[in-house]
């Protein structure tokens, strides 16, 4: 469609008023959405409860600092030091619960407190979350897929040796392995591992998940490079 010349111009007499004042900007509006969203599906409680006391003390506290990470993987961060660039975000920071987020440096030192059992409370939340979404399904059948990837890091990174890995010959890295449900692509468990690790060795063994297995009588899991499974333990009924 095209317009006549009168219709594009404008004739503009008047001044704009101009005010000057203070004004919170941000990027991430929909972390506000998605805040209200887990503080009514019970995520928030959750995981208060999975943490308790047991975490590593800090003046943010550690559901916080846990909110804190996860909203900055959400907004597409992918390192610690990205925190750096979400310090006057008051989004960010209304997500976490707190009046400014958490300094790289923080985040830093709070995280190498953690140990294998605070990382174990995290699982054992993320499990129950999934189980939950998989009996709304009402599916009498869990499928998991279970596979291994590899992840490039630096040369001076903990726990990463060098293994297999197409993409860089020779360069360290990890070798997590990951367990889904097929039909809804839902992560069960994730275990990190070394970069040097055999492929079925030291493995989050899809049989170990309990929560998601719960709402189904038949359960089946297939690894890399493998056949169709059933689970060695059946349920009867639905």
């Amino acid at each position: 469609m095209r317009y006549r010349r009168a219709d594009l111009k404008r004739r503009v007499n008047g001044k704009l008023d101009y005010r000057f004042g203070r004004q919170e900007v941000t990027s991430h509006a929909g972390l506000e959405l998605l805040r209200e969203y887990l503080r009514r599906s019970g995520f928030i409680d959750l995981l208060r409860k999975a943490v308790g006391s047991s975490f590593p003390t800090t003046d943010f506290g550690a559901v916080a600092m846990l909110l804190s990470l996860l909203g900055l993987i959400l907004v597409g961060g992918r390192r610690v030091l990205h925190l750096q660039n979400e310090q006057g975000d008051p989004i960010m920071a209304r997500f976490a619960g707190l009046s400014r987020p958490p300094t790289p440096r923080t985040v830093s030192y709070w995280l190498q407190c953690l140990r294998k059992e605070h990382v174990e409370r995290l699982s054992k939340v993320n499990e129950d979350l999934v189980g939950a979404l998989l009996r709304q399904t009402g599916r009498r059948r869990l499928t998991l897929d279970v596979d291994g990837s590899v992840i490039s890091t630096g040369s001076k990174v903990e726990g990463a040796f060098r293994g297999y890995n197409r993409q860089r010959r020779g360069a360290r890295s990890y070798y997590p392995i990951t367990a889904y449900e097929a039909q809804e692509g839902q992560i069960v468990r994730l275990s990190n591992r070394p970069g040097n690790v055999n492929d079925g060795a030291a493995s989050a063994h899809p049989h170990r998940v309990g929560a998601a297995r719960r709402p189904c009588s038949e359960h089946r899991s297939r690894g890399p490079s493998e056949g169709w499974r059933p689970s060695p333990s059946r349920r009867s009924g639905g």
